[in-house]
């Protein structure tokens, strides 16, 4: 009887919010790639001149920053790469990951930035943080109402860093 009543107990807590239409905090959707470990490292962008790579700099420097246990480096042994070139498509960047061993290449599209960045230096940071984002198992987010840096609709004139609901996702994988 004290089980069975323990159980309807638990039961009530959970479902009751529900009933009575409060919001619960939902993750992102994560996606099922990402560094094994939450150190990675990147070949410095040497061949990229500073207008591309100090933004690039602040980019690692705000996951590096956040209360993530995650971490950013550079290491000219790495074979993963962040490069900025003209590209036809459309997107602003790319994160392309590799399972085994794990690897990623990241590239920005100098001709969609140039085209829409006001703040030129902002855009490339936020651009660079949401696809090291990906490399830390976050999914593009484009429907939550929650500020995420993963979001399509983010303005990267502004939106530079990520934010408590990405970082609650990266420390809910590491």
């Amino acid at each position: 009887m004290k089980i069975r009543f323990m159980k309807l107990v638990i039961s009530s807590l959970i479902l009751l919010p529900l009933v009575l239409g409060l919001s619960l905090k939902v993750n992102a959707e994560l996606t099922d790639i990402g560094s094994p470990t939450p150190g990675i490292n990147v070949k410095s962008p040497d061949h990229l001149n500073d207008t591309w790579k100090t933004p690039i700099n602040n980019a690692i420097t705000a996951w590096n920053g956040t209360a993530t246990k995650v971490t950013i480096g550079y290491s000219s042994a790495s074979s993963n790469t962040i490069t900025a070139a003209q590209y036809s498509d459309t997107w602003y960047g790319l994160n392309t990951q590799w399972r085994s061993p794990y690897k990623y290449t990241i590239q920005l599209n100098a001709r969609t930035i140039t085209r829409d960045a006001k703040n030129f230096s902002n855009f490339v940071k936020g651009t660079a943080v949401h696809e090291f984002g990906h490399c830390f198992f976050l999914k593009d987010n484009p429907n939550t109402t929650l500020p995420s840096i993963m979001k399509y609709s983010n303005d990267f004139n502004t939106v530079t860093t990520p934010r408590p609901y990405d970082i609650d996702d990266v420390n809910s994988v590491y």
